[in-house]
């Protein structure tokens, strides 16, 4: 059966004229093998069929569409129903004709070898109705024909005399041509014989040079067709494909996508195909040839198809969310990023479709993705850290305080620069600093010069960095970090491969800063120590050795101090 059409709820109480021009209208568009399958499915009296359809067959519009005369259109609908496995119809629906209409139909049937023609039915209608009747005319005409032969046979005597001359002549002659005779009916008998006998194994059987996918099904019953299409069907709908994306995998079947495949299609192109061919189109058919090749091929059927796109728009469809990291407890806390993805489906159906007949059932799906590079993961250690002390009582240590907070779980990324003034500054009063000695903000210089002393430790790049003008308590000579507004920053940069964490803490008048990054953001067996040397006066060189295995290798020249007053 094809496609299904759908009458309306109420057909069946109908009036007769509204049942026919409900199915006119159906002519427009759809098939008419198709309307006669679904009328059959509608009816609840299935014999109406015959009566229906020949009122249709008489309306103008009918006859726009097809070329069916009431006799071809009443066989049509007998072999659907043979089709459909309603032998027990088609006798009610004899019962109902004349025996003259019967004959007719029956004749037709036979004449055109419809698939209804080679049922034990049609068979013992044909004897009954035909074959009989046509031996009962040949034997009048033979009584009759016998009365001539009687009424000359007086003037046949009568030239028996002189044919009896020539037949003794023509005798040898004619034994002759009786023996080439028979023997070319004996020919002709063994020929007709085995023509009929491959038409009647091709009647459920695949012609000679059809090939299915490639594979030849010559000499295949119509069952083995049947079976191979649905067992492809069912393997290729149960089979699973991988769309993967950035942040995970996700596993469909092809049913669940929404792939269809033509098997339907093939099974009737193939098998119904041959099945309607005349006796002599099938003989050219079998003895042709002409290679047919029939291909399964694979489509969307679109309803399921936006179904499963909206569930999979669900599933991969993210925003974008930052890595995270930070200490509770001196214990690191990590939160992977997510990877922002929008999902592109203009490519997707066709992508589908070519991965069935891929080995590797994956599909990497196209869209809009924003990275998260998760590189945090990599902190694993606290590899420097440095402490300086201050007066609790003093109004700057509020300063130190709230610097050290701002300062408190910064990450430096690769190749990031860090700036004391982006993050601390500005130092007034709506940043939370106060008013001590001279400067609001005044204590600030020593979070600055605190990280500087763990930079150095790593051997990080000093990018900007200014002495106090007075020396400084809280660290050595040439080693202190002052800022001051926007004007005097102090930056580094993060040259290593490894993000890096900055922890600064604040209690009981102890200031601490350490840096976590990974284990190995130091060559293995290397350390750093800065060193400050006096030169003269006031002033100061600072330098960073370098240790290997504990063993001093080399020093390197960092920057000069010039204070104008001391400690």
């Amino acid at each position: 059966m094809g496609k299904v059409i759908k009458f309306a709820d109420n057909f069946n109480t109908l009036p007769i004229k509204d049942k026919i021009k409900s199915i006119i209208e159906l002519l427009n568009e759809n098939n008419l093998k198709d309307i006669i399958y679904s009328l059959i499915a509608t009816l609840e009296n299935e014999l109406d069929i015959f009566s229906i359809m020949s009122l249709v067959c008489k309306r103008k519009k009918y006859k726009q569409f097809y070329l069916y005369t009431d006799l071809e259109l009443r066989s049509l609908i007998i072999n659907i129903l043979v089709n459909e496995n309603k032998t027990k119809l088609i006798k009610e629906y004899f019962d109902t004709l004349p025996k003259k209409e019967l004959k007719t139909l029956i004749n037709y049937e036979v004449k055109y070898k419809t698939s209804f023609s080679h049922m034990k039915l049609c068979k013992d209608l044909y004897q009954k109705l035909i074959k009989k009747t046509s031996i009962k005319k040949q034997l009048e005409e033979f009584e009759i024909e016998n009365d001539k032969i009687k009424n000359n046979n007086d003037n046949k005597i009568k030239k028996k005399k002189n044919l009896n001359k020539t037949i003794k002549s023509k005798k040898v002659k004619f034994s002759i041509f009786t023996i080439i005779l028979i023997i070319v009916f004996a020919v002709c008998y063994i020929l007709v014989g085995s023509l009929y006998a491959i038409l009647l194994f091709y009647n459920d059987h695949i012609y000679p040079n059809v090939y299915l996918d490639g594979k030849k099904i010559e000499g295949e019953s119509y069952q083995y067709v049947r079976e191979y299409l649905s067992t492809s069907r069912k393997d290729i709908l149960s089979k699973q494909i991988t769309l993967i994306n950035a942040n995970d995998s996700y596993v469909f079947s092809y049913s669940d996508v929404g792939v269809d495949l033509n098997t339907k299609e093939l099974e009737k192109e193939i098998i119904d195909s041959y099945q309607e061919l005349n006796g002599f189109s099938k003989l050219m058919t079998i003895f042709s040839f002409k290679n047919k090749n029939y291909e399964i091929a694979y489509q969307i059927d679109e309803s399921k198809y936006e179904k499963f796109l909206e569930d999979l728009k669900n599933k991969v469809n993210l925003e974008k969310k930052e890595e995270s990291l930070k200490l509770v407890n001196d214990s690191l806390v990590y939160t992977k990023g997510v990877n922002g993805f929008t999902l592109d489906t203009s490519n997707l159906e066709k992508l589908i479709l070519e991965s069935i007949k891929s080995d590797d059932k994956k599909v990497n799906l196209e869209g809009t993705l924003e990275t998260v590079s998760n590189s945090l993961s990599l902190v694993n250690k606290k590899v420097a850290t440095y402490t300086t002390y201050y007066n609790e009582s003093q109004g700057r240590a509020k300063n130190i305080r709230n610097a050290a907070s701002k300062i408190n779980g910064t990450i430096i990324y690769p190749g990031d620069i860090f700036s004391f003034y982006k993050i601390a500054g500005p130092y007034n009063a709506s940043r939370g600093y106060v008013h001590y000695d001279e400067y609001v903000g005044s204590g600030v210089c020593q979070v600055s010069t605190t990280i500087y002393n763990v930079q150095l430790l790593l051997n990080l790049p000093i990018i900007s960095r200014s002495n106090h003008g007075d020396m400084v308590y809280y660290v050595d000579y040439g080693m202190d970090a002052t800022v001051y507004g926007n004007s005097v920053d102090y930056k580094f940069k993060n040259n290593s491969n490894y993000p890096i964490l900055i922890e600064a803490t604040t209690s009981g008048g102890t200031l601490t800063v350490s840096f976590w990054s990974n284990e190995n953001i130091i060559e293995p067996g290397y350390s750093y120590k800065p060193r400050s040397v006096k030169v003269n006066g006031l002033m100061y060189r600072t330098y960073l050795d370098t240790y290997y295995n504990g063993k001093y290798i080399k020093s390197t020249y960092l920057n000069s101090s010039y204070y104008v007053k001391g400690k």
